[in-house]
């Protein structure tokens, strides 16, 4: 197998006839596919408004698989894309080069009291479930709401606490001790914050730009047995705001996230409180719930239940409908602490069933800006608040082959609304949505970090191949 240079496209070694313009392929210790149907199922994403077909897929079996692929394609001017479980919704992660499917790495290569080195193909509800269950008893700090995500693929965007995590912990980001990269020179580093420190901050949260996550060290902590959750319900914005922010404050509360819907439906907030506790102790349920204006629905349930509880819930919209291929037109943003209110004041009013769905979600997540330590990804400029809001639309069509005019309007919506986001309430791109952005957005989004991060794609892939699809060095 290998690489027709004039033809541009991947053949078998018959189909060249062994020509001169004929670049074979290194010795691989999996593989490298070319039929049809594997090249299909990597052509979009979750959101499935974006198809590229690859020339190639790459299913690799070690980090030195990525490095000798990402050194024949920068030599031949490929574009390579790592892929994990491709949960973003515009094609950030596609290419009509060579896809690279990270979730054949996927093993789990140590785990202790404090650390657990793993793959980054490994599912954070694998190792959810075997650090569970490790004596004692651990956890990673900051967890996605839904946790069949791949190590590398969230790593690579920011990974918010969805699920657990955010008003003590930072991000999944901030909880990294060292990864192994494979540069887009096909080098293979070990990197932290003490050694090739500029890789490992532009890695993490740098959306695959200077490197291929290959393995990570990461943080682990206690878990408790059990988890009371809170879920209190409203129809007006001022009242609910004002309860969000008692809670994210409230100490004995260890997890806050809030769901909306279109205003013509009640209610229109509902906001999800949860403490962690080992039997015989509890949660203080008075103290918790002091002064709330809302009265609460308390429900007490497994931890492991707890942290798969979104995942359950995914997974009973698949067996009603064909969840994956539905059309998802996301918008994802950060919005500064002072701003938030006003902001989904004003959106509220503009919502309707159809912008989100009936298998789509309003989603408001805090993060405490003191424990967001990374450079990227990057959150509003400073405001005085200690928080930050992580605000999704997660618009989901209600069939396979929605109207013709949904996928444009709800686009059209989307650069709308990041317009005035942007400007007018100090808003950024959480990039997993669908939000079209050009290269001087992309400058205007990295504001002061832009050069910082400019010279470290210079320096760690200086021939431009890695992950095109979002085009922020001007190729897309």
């Amino acid at each position: 197998m290998g690489f027709d240079l004039l033809g541009r496209r991947w053949v078998t070694e018959a189909e060249a006839a062994t020509g001169p313009s004929f670049a074979g392929v290194p010795e691989l210790d999996g593989e490298l596919v070319l039929d049809g149907a594997s090249r299909a199922a990597v052509a979009t994403d979750l959101g499935n408004l974006v198809h590229h077909t690859p020339y190639a897929v790459l299913r690799p079996r070690s980090a030195r698989d990525i490095a000798v692929m990402i050194r024949f394609c920068r030599a031949h001017r490929i574009a390579v894309s790592p892929r994990g479980q491709a949960h973003t919704t515009y094609g950030q992660g596609l290419s009509t080069g060579l896809v690279i499917e990270n979730r054949y790495l996927d093993r789990i290569h140590s785990l202790g009291p404090r650390t657990a080195e793993v793959d980054a193909g490994i599912l954070w509800k694998d190792l959810v479930t075997a650090a569970y269950g490790h004596s004692p008893r651990r956890t990673p700090p900051a967890l996605t709401g839904y946790t069949a995500l791949t190590v590398g693929g969230t790593l690579s965007v920011g990974g918010i606490g969805g699920i657990v995590g955010g008003l003590r912990t930072g991000m999944q980001v901030d909880h990294v001790h060292e990864l192994e990269v494979v540069t887009g020179t096909g080098a293979i580093e070990r990197c932290s914050r003490h050694r090739k420190s500029d890789l490992f901050e532009a890695v993490l949260g740098g959306l695959g730009q200077c490197g291929v996550i290959t393995k990570a060290v990461l943080e682990l902590v206690p878990a408790e047995q059990r988890a009371r959750a809170y879920t209190l319900s409203y129809d007006d914005n001022t009242v609910f705001f004002r309860d969000l922010r008692t809670l994210i404050e409230r100490p004995g509360v260890d997890h806050v996230y809030a769901e909306f819907s279109s205003p013509d439906t009640t209610p229109t907030y509902k906001l999800h409180a949860t403490a962690f506790y080992d039997p015989p102790g509890g949660p203080d349920d008075r103290a918790i719930l002091k002064g709330l204006s809302a009265a609460p629905d308390i429900q007490d349930i497994g931890y492991l239940d707890h942290v798969f509880s979104i995942d359950t819930a995914i997974d009973t919209v698949r067996e009603m409908v064909n969840w994956d291929r539905l059309v998802k037109p996301w918008f994802d943003v950060w919005l500064p602490g002072s701003t938030v209110e006003d902001y989904l004041a004003e959106i509220m009013r503009t919502l309707t069933p159809r912008d989100i769905g009936a298998y789509g979600a309003g989603l408001i997540y805090p993060q405490r800006r003191a424990h967001a330590t990374r450079p990227f990804p990057r959150l509003p400029e400073q405001d005085g608040s200690p928080w930050a809001f992580v605000v999704d639309i997660n618009t989901v069509s209600d069939t396979l082959d929605p109207d013709p005019g949904f996928v444009e309007e709800m686009l059209d919506r989307n650069r709308r609304l990041f317009a005035r986001t942007r400007e007018h309430f100090g808003g950024v791109l959480y990039p997993i949505g669908s939000v079209p952005f050009t290269s001087r957005d992309w400058r205007t989004h990295y504001g002061d970090e832009w050069s910082t991060f400019r010279a470290a794609k210079r320096r760690y892939d200086p021939g431009n191949v890695l992950t095109p699809g979002l085009g922020i060095f001007g190729h897309g």
